[in-house]
């Protein structure tokens, strides 16, 4: 049996909501460059979120205990995703790559926004992800949190 994911949050931080705010509008639009952290960078920089500047967008979120929330930020290192489907399925790798979450739909269950994907390109554009798909590799999510002094 695989980890189990607490049930989605029943309340946003005002941070977290405030993300997804300023994100929500570049959907089907490029956000700077195009790259993937430039989303992450783009709220964390508008909001004035504590981060380091490169990978590491707030505090680590233990997802064994606590909830995702929409406006959580998620880092992909040499992730694998295999997802299984009637027809077959398919895998997708993600070596280094950074995503928001936009929705939370279950128990380890959301909608991503992202930009530099093989789906939607340098645009950011709007997929799913179940974490128990992930068959190896290190994901971490993060919470925004509010710059010190």
């Amino acid at each position: 049996m695989g980890q189990q994911y607490p049930d989605p949050c029943g309340e946003v931080s005002e941070l977290n909501a405030r993300v997804v705010q300023i994100l929500k509008p570049w959907i089907g639009k490029k956000i700077a460059r195009g790259e993937c952290w430039d989303a992450a960078a783009l709220a964390l920089n508008t909001i004035g979120a504590q981060w380091d500047g490169l990978y590491v967008y707030g505090r680590v979120v233990d997802v064994s205990t606590e909830c995702i929330q929409p406006g959580d930020i998620l880092q992909f290192e040499n992730v694998v995703v295999e997802v299984r489907t009637e027809t077959g399925g398919y895998r997708e790798a993600f070596p280094h790559h950074t995503a928001i979450v936009y929705n939370v739909t279950g128990a380890g269950k959301v909608e991503l926004m992202h930009q530099n994907t093989g789906q939607y390109g340098r645009i950011m554009g709007v997929t799913t992800l179940d974490f128990a798909t992930v068959m190896n590799g290190q994901l971490t999510v993060f919470r925004p949190v509010p710059k010190i002094g």
